[in-house]
């Protein structure tokens, strides 16, 4: 068997496996068997959430965008099942494929981790198959509108984002620093304490940014601090 035929034969396979098995993943979210929360979960705080909770409960809060994504899995296997369609197949399914994996290792849930790295390692098989094809459409073709075919002004005026690119990203990075550090800064009472005295009407009391705090999820304000300067004789 020569080399040719055996990457057909590999990448027919890759092509309908990745179609299949992600048909399944689509209509458990249809049918509500993943993305589901159970009861007993309901009650825990979330600090206490283990990373597969956590995603489950997130992505479960609502169930048209499990939707959504169940809808991009079907398109995208029905896609990779046609060899004329197998491109924009790939691509599409690369997209979630990808941010599937990131939060797989991010939140650290450990039972999907091992077949998703196995999806995104054939899916980027399929995709580099023809990978020079994807560089000439998306690096080597021209762009939509040439020089000749933009107003002359904005042609001499091009050169300028070399300079308005650079701004915006230190600007933004200096803007949102400043943000940070007025609006989301921490005293040093900031955090959750308990309250050791049994006698008081709650138990915890949580110091949040902007010198705020709640107590029992109930009540909440705002405090303030002075300044209080000693005085006093220096031998």
């Amino acid at each position: 068997m020569n080399g040719k035929k055996a990457h057909y034969y590999l990448h027919t396979f890759c092509r309908y496996f990745l179609a299949t098995m992600i048909l399944s993943y689509a209509f458990a979210k249809i049918l509500g068997t993943q993305f589901t929360t159970q009861p007993g979960t309901y009650d825990k705080p979330v600090g206490s959430l283990s990373g597969f909770e956590l995603t489950w409960y997130y992505y479960g809060y609502s169930y048209w965008y499990g939707l959504f994504i169940a809808g991009s899995q079907i398109v995208s296997s029905l896609l990779l099942f046609f060899r004329k369609t197998t491109r924009p197949g790939i691509i599409l399914f690369l997209a979630f494929m990808i941010n599937i994996l990131m939060v797989d290792f991010a939140f650290d849930i450990d039972g999907a981790k091992g077949f998703a790295t196995i999806l995104t390692m054939m899916a980027l098989f399929v995709f580099f198959s023809e990978f020079s094809l994807f560089i000439k459409y998306f690096w080597i073709e021209p762009p939509l509108f040439q020089n000749h075919d933009r107003p002359d002004w904005v042609n001499k005026f091009s050169k300028i984002k070399w300079v308005y690119i650079p701004f915006v990203f230190a600007g933004f990075f200096l803007l949102i620093s400043t943000l940070k550090n007025k609006y989301m800064g921490h005293n040093q009472f900031y955090g959750s304490w308990q309250n050791i005295d049994k006698a008081a009407q709650f138990n915890r009391l949580h110091f949040d940014a902007l010198n705020t705090f709640r107590i029992n999820e109930r009540y909440s304000g705002k405090i303030t601090f002075k300044k209080i300067i000693r005085s006093g004789n220096v031998n």
